[in-house]
């Protein structure tokens, strides 16, 4: 019997969450398990044409908002009373996982899974309303997963993630496709124009969390005491240019490669040489996992969950550390060997073949088990 699997998400556009769903779904067995995406956006995203080739459905909604916030659960459960189908509801909105799966509850849906993707941190009237949104999220879920113990911990609370009822899936990538290879590596540089600068990376959408206005003080400083660096940038603009405007203001836009958009991330992390990464919070960045398979040395900020750090050269640090301090620290360990980290990231289970089989063991074994309808 074919099990269908509805994935709630924001849009399936290009990003850490939708990368990893589009990698298990690709890998998965198809001819048992079928994934259905419903998204809370009305406009078309960059995997639907890929998601219908392989056989899955794409739904559209409107977008969450504290304006919409009890109906909410209304909209989700008027849908999934027409599409009876669906035994498992797999939510990966973070802070609306409670109200979406409350509708999935009243649809009778028996299988109801909140999958805690960031831990958001700080202080503002966002955050503050996020915590209250979040609340029913254990009320209405029959099961609970998060990417670390930070993220579980931020969505469902202390007490569950230390009784183990939280199960931690942690992000995990196609190793093989990240292998460092010297040969892309000469050739992307070339394409990229950097010779024989140090190139520092950061693969991540251009947005606030990201902390990409720090970054590019990190690399001010790092100018000042290097002529020959250069840093790229991978991503998607979400701030309007702001980024590339104090990239000007801070007279560094000449060594500042913004790429944009991009499919070819795993030849562009060959052509680094450290990846920093200094966002507020994530959950577990696939990005950095990432970097390490491609065995660049990484510098992130403490507020990320210490379990993305696999290998040796991942170092946090605070934020509260100035940007001098985090130039040193990049200096200090961009003039290392380049590892080959294949074998040793998939030997710790990070590679998508392990996550695929716990995820599809799971799915299965959910499909079959009567957790009643409420």
């Amino acid at each position: 019997m074919m099990v269908r699997v509805l994935h709630i998400v924001t849009i399936m556009d290009r990003g850490g969450l939708e990368n990893r769903l589009m990698d298990i779904y690709r890998n998965i067995d198809r001819n048992r398990i079928q994934f259905d995406f419903y998204t809370c956006r009305k406009e078309k995203g960059y995997f639907d044409d890929e998601i219908v080739k392989m056989g899955g459905h794409v739904y559209y909604d409107e977008s969450l908002s504290v304006a919409r916030l009890f109906s909410i659960p209304v909209r989700f459960e008027k849908f999934l009373k027409n599409h009876s189908e669906y035994k498992i509801v797999h939510c990966h909105m973070n802070s609306w996982c409670g109200l979406i799966l409350k509708g999935a509850k009243e649809a009778g849906v028996p299988v109801r899974i909140a999958h805690a993707r960031a831990a958001t941190q700080g202080k503002s009237l966002q955050i503050a309303i996020k915590n209250i949104i979040k609340l029913p999220v254990n009320r209405f879920s029959t099961h609970r997963f998060a990417v670390s113990k930070k993220a579980g911990v931020w969505l469902f609370g202390e007490n569950p993630v230390s009784e183990g009822k939280v199960q931690i899936f942690p992000n995990a990538i196609e190793c093989k496709k990240f292998e460092f290879r010297p040969q892309i590596r000469e050739e992307m540089r070339v394409r990229l124009g950097i010779d024989d600068d140090l190139a520092i990376i950061h693969v991540g959408n251009l947005n606030p969390v990201k902390n990409h206005a720090f970054l590019l003080q990190v690399f001010a400083a790092l100018k000042k005491r290097k002529t020959f660096v250069k840093l790229i940038l991978v991503g998607r603009d979400g701030m309007h240019g702001s980024i590339h405007q104090l990239a000007r203001q801070l007279g560094i836009d000449g060594d500042v490669i913004f790429l944009g958009e991009r499919s070819d991330v795993p030849a562009l992390l060959q052509a680094g040489d450290v990846f920093v990464f200094p966002s507020l919070y994530e959950g577990f960045p696939g990005a950095v996992l990432e970097a390490q398979a491609a065995g660049l040395p990484c510098v992130i900020s403490d507020t990320i969950t210490d379990e993305v750090c696999i290998t040796s050269e991942c170092i946090q640090l605070s934020l509260s550390e100035s940007p001098t301090e985090w130039a040193s620290k990049v200096l200090e360990l961009g003039g290392g060997t380049r590892r080959n980290n294949y074998k040793f990231l998939c030997d710790c289970g990070y590679d998508i073949n392990s996550l695929v089989k716990n995820m599809q063991d799971f799915y299965i074994e959910a499909s079959q088990c009567d957790y009643g309808r409420g």
